[in-house]
Protein backbone atom coordinates (compact mmCIF):
# COMPACT_ATOMS: atom_id res chain seq x y z
CA UNK A 1 0.00 0.00 0.00
CA UNK A 2 1.07 3.59 -0.57
CA UNK A 3 0.04 6.68 1.29
CA UNK A 4 -1.43 9.23 -1.14
CA UNK A 5 -0.89 11.97 1.44
CA UNK A 6 2.81 11.43 0.97
CA UNK A 7 2.39 12.18 -2.73
CA UNK A 8 1.04 15.63 -3.57
CA UNK A 9 0.59 17.67 -6.70
CA UNK A 10 3.50 20.01 -7.19
CA UNK A 11 2.80 23.51 -5.93
CA UNK A 12 5.10 26.16 -4.44
CA UNK A 13 3.34 25.60 -1.12
CA UNK A 14 4.39 21.94 -1.14
CA UNK A 15 7.87 22.10 -2.66
CA UNK A 16 9.10 25.62 -1.95
CA UNK A 17 9.94 26.03 -5.65
CA UNK A 18 8.11 27.34 -8.69
CA UNK A 19 5.54 24.99 -10.12
CA UNK A 20 6.42 23.32 -13.41
CA UNK A 21 3.71 22.48 -15.92
CA UNK A 22 4.23 19.96 -18.68
CA UNK A 23 2.55 18.63 -21.81
CA UNK A 24 -0.46 16.48 -20.91
CA UNK A 25 0.06 12.82 -21.90
CA UNK A 26 -3.65 12.56 -22.75
CA UNK A 27 -4.70 15.71 -24.64
CA UNK A 28 -1.20 16.80 -25.73
CA UNK A 29 -1.68 20.44 -24.72
CA UNK A 30 1.40 22.18 -23.39
CA UNK A 31 1.93 23.62 -19.92
CA UNK A 32 -1.28 22.24 -18.44
CA UNK A 33 -0.08 19.05 -16.71
CA UNK A 34 0.95 19.11 -13.03
CA UNK A 35 2.93 16.12 -11.75
CA UNK A 36 2.82 14.45 -8.35
CA UNK A 37 5.89 14.71 -6.12
CA UNK A 38 7.13 12.46 -3.32
CA UNK A 39 7.26 14.69 -0.23
CA UNK A 40 9.44 12.15 1.58
CA UNK A 41 12.02 11.94 -1.21
CA UNK A 42 13.10 15.55 -1.78
CA UNK A 43 9.87 16.23 -3.70
CA UNK A 44 11.03 14.26 -6.73
CA UNK A 45 8.43 13.48 -9.39
CA UNK A 46 6.74 10.08 -9.06
CA UNK A 47 6.77 9.52 -12.84
CA UNK A 48 6.40 11.64 -15.96
CA UNK A 49 2.77 10.62 -16.53
CA UNK A 50 1.56 10.64 -12.91
CA UNK A 51 -0.33 13.87 -12.45
CA UNK A 52 -3.38 15.92 -13.33
CA UNK A 53 -4.39 17.97 -16.38
CA UNK A 54 -5.71 21.49 -15.77
CA UNK A 55 -8.41 20.94 -18.40
CA UNK A 56 -10.77 19.04 -16.12
CA UNK A 57 -13.76 19.21 -18.44
CA UNK A 58 -12.32 18.76 -21.93
CA UNK A 59 -9.56 16.31 -20.94
CA UNK A 60 -9.97 15.12 -17.35
CA UNK A 61 -6.70 13.15 -17.21
CA UNK A 62 -5.81 12.39 -13.58
CA UNK A 63 -3.43 9.51 -12.89
CA UNK A 64 -2.90 9.20 -9.14
CA UNK A 65 0.15 7.73 -7.41
CA UNK A 66 -2.00 4.98 -5.87
CA UNK A 67 -3.09 3.93 -9.37
CA UNK A 68 0.47 4.07 -10.64
CA UNK A 69 1.82 1.83 -7.88
CA UNK A 70 -1.08 -0.57 -8.37
CA UNK A 71 -0.25 -0.80 -12.08
CA UNK A 72 3.51 -1.09 -11.55
CA UNK A 73 4.40 -3.71 -8.96
CA UNK A 74 8.13 -3.09 -9.25
CA UNK A 75 7.64 0.61 -8.46
CA UNK A 76 5.51 -0.28 -5.45
CA UNK A 77 8.16 -2.60 -4.07
CA UNK A 78 10.86 0.01 -4.68
CA UNK A 79 8.72 2.62 -2.93
CA UNK A 80 8.27 0.42 0.14
CA UNK A 81 12.05 0.07 0.44
CA UNK A 82 12.66 3.81 0.25
CA UNK A 83 13.68 5.43 3.55
CA UNK A 84 10.99 7.66 5.00
CA UNK A 85 11.72 11.30 5.70
CA UNK A 86 9.50 13.52 7.75
CA UNK A 87 7.77 16.06 5.50
CA UNK A 88 7.88 19.64 6.69
CA UNK A 89 6.19 22.05 4.31
CA UNK A 90 8.44 25.00 3.47
CA UNK A 91 7.44 28.36 4.95
CA UNK A 92 5.16 30.22 2.63
CA UNK A 93 5.83 33.77 1.48
CA UNK A 94 3.33 36.30 2.84
CA UNK A 95 0.48 37.62 0.76
CA UNK A 96 1.72 40.66 -1.12
CA UNK A 97 -0.97 42.46 -3.11
CA UNK A 98 -0.22 43.94 -6.49
CA UNK A 99 -0.42 47.71 -6.90
CA UNK A 100 -3.91 48.91 -7.83
CA UNK A 101 -2.28 51.05 -10.50
CA UNK A 102 -1.81 47.90 -12.61
CA UNK A 103 -5.59 47.46 -12.65
CA UNK A 104 -6.22 51.11 -13.45
CA UNK A 105 -3.61 51.27 -16.20
CA UNK A 106 -4.87 48.10 -17.89
CA UNK A 107 -8.56 49.03 -17.76
CA UNK A 108 -9.40 49.12 -21.45
CA UNK A 109 -11.93 47.99 -24.06
CA UNK A 110 -9.17 47.18 -26.54
CA UNK A 111 -9.68 43.41 -26.43
CA UNK A 112 -11.37 40.84 -28.62
CA UNK A 113 -13.52 39.96 -25.61
CA UNK A 114 -14.98 43.48 -25.51
CA UNK A 115 -15.52 43.41 -29.26
CA UNK A 116 -17.48 40.18 -28.91
CA UNK A 117 -19.51 41.58 -26.00
CA UNK A 118 -20.53 44.72 -27.89
CA UNK A 119 -21.42 42.92 -31.10
CA UNK A 120 -22.51 39.32 -30.88
CA UNK A 121 -23.36 38.95 -27.17
CA UNK A 122 -24.76 42.45 -26.77
CA UNK A 123 -27.01 42.02 -29.80
CA UNK A 124 -28.36 38.66 -28.62
CA UNK A 125 -29.05 39.92 -25.11
CA UNK A 126 -30.43 43.27 -26.25
CA UNK A 127 -27.94 45.27 -24.20
CA UNK A 128 -26.97 48.88 -24.70
CA UNK A 129 -23.32 49.87 -24.86
CA UNK A 130 -23.89 51.99 -21.75
CA UNK A 131 -24.98 48.92 -19.80
CA UNK A 132 -22.03 46.93 -21.10
CA UNK A 133 -19.62 49.69 -20.12
CA UNK A 134 -21.11 49.93 -16.63
CA UNK A 135 -20.56 46.22 -15.89
CA UNK A 136 -17.14 46.35 -17.56
CA UNK A 137 -16.19 49.16 -15.18
CA UNK A 138 -17.74 47.48 -12.12
CA UNK A 139 -15.64 44.36 -12.65
CA UNK A 140 -12.53 46.41 -13.54
CA UNK A 141 -11.76 44.41 -16.68
CA UNK A 142 -8.44 45.05 -18.35
CA UNK A 143 -6.69 44.28 -21.61
CA UNK A 144 -3.13 43.45 -22.61
CA UNK A 145 -1.34 45.19 -25.50
CA UNK A 146 -2.06 42.04 -27.56
CA UNK A 147 -5.82 42.36 -27.03
CA UNK A 148 -6.22 39.63 -24.41
CA UNK A 149 -8.67 40.28 -21.61
CA UNK A 150 -7.53 40.55 -17.97
CA UNK A 151 -9.92 39.45 -15.24
CA UNK A 152 -8.54 41.05 -12.08
CA UNK A 153 -9.13 39.41 -8.71
CA UNK A 154 -9.66 42.08 -6.06
CA UNK A 155 -10.85 41.27 -2.52
CA UNK A 156 -13.25 43.05 -0.18
CA UNK A 157 -10.38 45.20 1.13
CA UNK A 158 -9.61 46.34 -2.42
CA UNK A 159 -6.34 44.40 -2.46
CA UNK A 160 -5.30 43.09 -5.88
CA UNK A 161 -4.54 39.37 -5.76
CA UNK A 162 -3.76 38.82 -9.44
CA UNK A 163 -4.97 39.09 -13.00
CA UNK A 164 -6.19 36.11 -15.02
CA UNK A 165 -5.27 36.68 -18.67
CA UNK A 166 -7.45 34.98 -21.29
CA UNK A 167 -7.46 35.01 -25.08
CA UNK A 168 -10.85 34.98 -26.77
CA UNK A 169 -11.77 34.67 -30.41
CA UNK A 170 -14.28 36.81 -32.28
CA UNK A 171 -16.91 34.14 -31.55
CA UNK A 172 -16.58 34.58 -27.78
CA UNK A 173 -14.89 31.22 -27.25
CA UNK A 174 -11.64 30.87 -25.39
CA UNK A 175 -8.59 29.98 -27.44
CA UNK A 176 -4.84 30.06 -27.33
CA UNK A 177 -3.13 31.90 -24.49
CA UNK A 178 -4.12 31.66 -20.84
CA UNK A 179 -1.96 32.89 -17.99
CA UNK A 180 -1.53 35.27 -15.07
CA UNK A 181 -0.20 38.79 -14.80
CA UNK A 182 2.27 37.95 -12.03
CA UNK A 183 4.15 35.54 -14.30
CA UNK A 184 4.92 38.35 -16.73
CA UNK A 185 5.72 40.77 -13.89
CA UNK A 186 8.25 38.31 -12.45
CA UNK A 187 9.87 37.93 -15.87
CA UNK A 188 10.11 41.70 -16.15
CA UNK A 189 11.75 41.95 -12.73
CA UNK A 190 8.82 43.88 -11.25
CA UNK A 191 8.10 41.10 -8.75
CA UNK A 192 10.51 38.88 -6.84
CA UNK A 193 10.90 35.25 -7.87
CA UNK A 194 9.24 34.03 -4.68
CA UNK A 195 6.07 36.08 -5.18
CA UNK A 196 3.11 33.77 -4.49
CA UNK A 197 -0.39 33.99 -5.96
CA UNK A 198 -3.16 33.72 -3.36
CA UNK A 199 -6.43 33.82 -5.26
CA UNK A 200 -9.74 35.33 -4.19
CA UNK A 201 -13.15 35.11 -5.84
CA UNK A 202 -13.60 37.05 -9.05
CA UNK A 203 -15.87 40.00 -8.33
CA UNK A 204 -15.29 39.75 -4.58
CA UNK A 205 -14.64 43.48 -4.33
CA UNK A 206 -18.34 44.07 -5.11
CA UNK A 207 -19.59 42.28 -1.98
CA UNK A 208 -19.40 45.46 0.08
CA UNK A 209 -20.97 47.55 -2.67
CA UNK A 210 -23.99 45.22 -2.91
CA UNK A 211 -24.34 44.10 0.69
CA UNK A 212 -28.02 43.13 0.36
CA UNK A 213 -27.88 41.19 -2.90
CA UNK A 214 -28.23 37.44 -3.14
CA UNK A 215 -24.83 36.11 -4.25
CA UNK A 216 -24.61 33.71 -7.20
CA UNK A 217 -21.40 31.77 -7.74
CA UNK A 218 -20.36 30.32 -11.11
CA UNK A 219 -17.13 28.89 -12.48
CA UNK A 220 -15.90 31.23 -15.23
CA UNK A 221 -15.39 34.97 -15.22
CA UNK A 222 -17.11 35.22 -18.60
CA UNK A 223 -20.25 33.59 -17.20
CA UNK A 224 -20.28 35.88 -14.17
CA UNK A 225 -20.13 38.93 -16.45
CA UNK A 226 -22.86 37.76 -18.80
CA UNK A 227 -25.13 36.92 -15.90
CA UNK A 228 -24.41 40.29 -14.26
CA UNK A 229 -25.43 41.94 -17.52
CA UNK A 230 -28.68 39.98 -17.82
CA UNK A 231 -29.63 39.71 -14.14
CA UNK A 232 -28.45 42.76 -12.18
CA UNK A 233 -30.78 41.95 -9.26
CA UNK A 234 -28.20 39.41 -8.04
CA UNK A 235 -24.45 39.68 -7.47
CA UNK A 236 -22.50 37.30 -9.70
CA UNK A 237 -19.05 36.02 -8.68
CA UNK A 238 -16.77 33.37 -10.19
CA UNK A 239 -14.32 30.81 -8.84
CA UNK A 240 -12.05 31.08 -11.93
CA UNK A 241 -12.03 27.30 -12.39
CA UNK A 242 -13.98 24.23 -11.32
CA UNK A 243 -11.37 23.60 -8.61
CA UNK A 244 -11.67 27.12 -7.22
CA UNK A 245 -13.92 26.31 -4.27
CA UNK A 246 -11.12 26.59 -1.76
CA UNK A 247 -12.25 27.10 1.81
CA UNK A 248 -10.05 30.17 2.17
CA UNK A 249 -11.53 31.83 -0.91
CA UNK A 250 -15.11 31.28 0.27
CA UNK A 251 -14.60 32.84 3.71
CA UNK A 252 -15.75 36.21 2.33
CA UNK A 253 -19.25 34.74 1.78
CA UNK A 254 -19.96 34.06 5.45
CA UNK A 255 -23.22 35.66 6.47
CA UNK A 256 -24.42 35.96 2.85
CA UNK A 257 -27.13 34.02 1.01
CA UNK A 258 -25.40 32.15 -1.80
CA UNK A 259 -26.53 29.98 -4.70
CA UNK A 260 -23.94 27.98 -6.60
CA UNK A 261 -24.31 27.06 -10.27
CA UNK A 262 -21.68 24.42 -11.10
CA UNK A 263 -21.19 23.57 -14.77
CA UNK A 264 -22.89 20.36 -15.80
CA UNK A 265 -20.90 17.41 -14.56
CA UNK A 266 -19.53 19.26 -11.53
CA UNK A 267 -22.54 19.17 -9.23
CA UNK A 268 -21.26 16.33 -7.02
CA UNK A 269 -17.77 17.79 -6.88
CA UNK A 270 -19.00 21.20 -5.75
CA UNK A 271 -21.42 19.60 -3.27
CA UNK A 272 -18.55 17.75 -1.60
CA UNK A 273 -16.36 20.85 -1.53
CA UNK A 274 -19.07 22.95 0.10
CA UNK A 275 -19.40 20.46 2.96
CA UNK A 276 -16.02 21.72 4.15
CA UNK A 277 -17.21 25.32 4.50
CA UNK A 278 -18.68 26.96 7.59
CA UNK A 279 -21.01 29.88 8.17
CA UNK A 280 -22.32 30.18 4.61
CA UNK A 281 -26.07 30.02 3.93
CA UNK A 282 -25.92 28.28 0.56
CA UNK A 283 -27.74 26.01 -1.83
CA UNK A 284 -26.43 24.34 -4.97
CA UNK A 285 -28.48 24.30 -8.16
CA UNK A 286 -28.55 21.10 -10.20
CA UNK A 287 -30.26 22.92 -13.07
CA UNK A 288 -27.34 22.44 -15.45
CA UNK A 289 -27.13 18.69 -14.83
CA UNK A 290 -29.95 18.29 -17.36
CA UNK A 291 -27.66 19.51 -20.15
CA UNK A 292 -24.57 18.05 -21.89
CA UNK A 293 -21.28 18.00 -20.00
CA UNK A 294 -19.48 21.34 -19.54
CA UNK A 295 -22.62 23.44 -20.12
CA UNK A 296 -22.78 26.62 -18.06
CA UNK A 297 -25.32 29.40 -17.59
CA UNK A 298 -23.68 31.50 -20.30
CA UNK A 299 -24.34 28.73 -22.83
CA UNK A 300 -28.03 28.74 -21.95
CA UNK A 301 -28.23 32.50 -21.91
CA UNK A 302 -26.76 32.82 -25.40
CA UNK A 303 -28.65 29.91 -26.90
CA UNK A 304 -31.67 30.72 -29.02
CA UNK A 305 -33.20 27.47 -27.77
CA UNK A 306 -32.45 27.95 -24.10
CA UNK A 307 -34.99 27.04 -21.44
CA UNK A 308 -35.71 29.72 -18.83
CA UNK A 309 -33.00 30.18 -16.24
CA UNK A 310 -33.78 28.90 -12.72
CA UNK A 311 -35.69 31.30 -10.50
CA UNK A 312 -33.80 32.39 -7.38
CA UNK A 313 -35.64 33.08 -4.18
Amino acid sequence: MTNDYRFLLETPRVTGRRQQKFECPECGRRKCFVRYVDTQNDCQYVADHVGKCDHEHSCGYHYKPSEYFKDHQWAREHNLKMPRKAFTPPPQPPFRPLPMEYVVQSHSVQSTFWQWLTTDAGRRLGLTEERLQQVYDDYMIGATPRGHVIFWQVDTLQRVHGGHIMQYGADGHRKGYQGWTHIQLIRQGLLTQDWQLYQCLYGEHLLGVHADKHVCLVESEKTALLMALSDPSHLWLATAGSGGLAKEKLACLRGRRVTLFPDSGCYEKWSQRMLLTEGIDYNISDHLEHYPANTDLADLLLSFHATPLPVLT
